[in-house]
């Protein structure tokens, strides 16, 4: 599970900049197989900038095609295991380890609602 909600992290972090105005530097994540507040698998993606500069309310408005998207790249990149064009990120605090794009592209899928 941690590799499929770290992967579905990167994915939606990469994409972001189509649906906001900014660069995926601008904005922080963290994913978490199990928060003990939603008792569920759950994943941050955050407004980087103290105090916020917006990032995170234009991102909560365009969530479902965001999501799509991500969802679109993800499955549709023709790579086995993940790689820097759908999973990979250039500045993961983990050095891309425990990635599980398979999971993400379930997930994705169930985000959708597209199953």
């Amino acid at each position: 599970m941690l590799g499929t909600v770290h992967a579905a992290e990167h994915g939606l972090i990469g994409l972001l900049p189509l649906f906001t105005i900014c660069d995926r530097w601008d904005v922080g994540g963290v994913s978490i197989a199990s928060h003990p507040q939603t008792g569920e698998p759950t994943i941050f993606v955050y407004d980087g900038y103290p105090g916020g500069a917006g990032i995170a309310e234009l991102a909560f408005e365009a969530s479902e095609r965001h999501v799509r998207a991500t969802l679109d790249l993800v499955e549709g990149c023709r790579c086995d295991d993940g790689c820097p064009s759908c999973v990979q990120s250039p500045k993961c605090g983990n050095w891309n380890e425990y990635l599980d794009k398979a999971g993400a592209v379930a997930l994705l899928r169930l985000l959708a609602g597209t199953r």
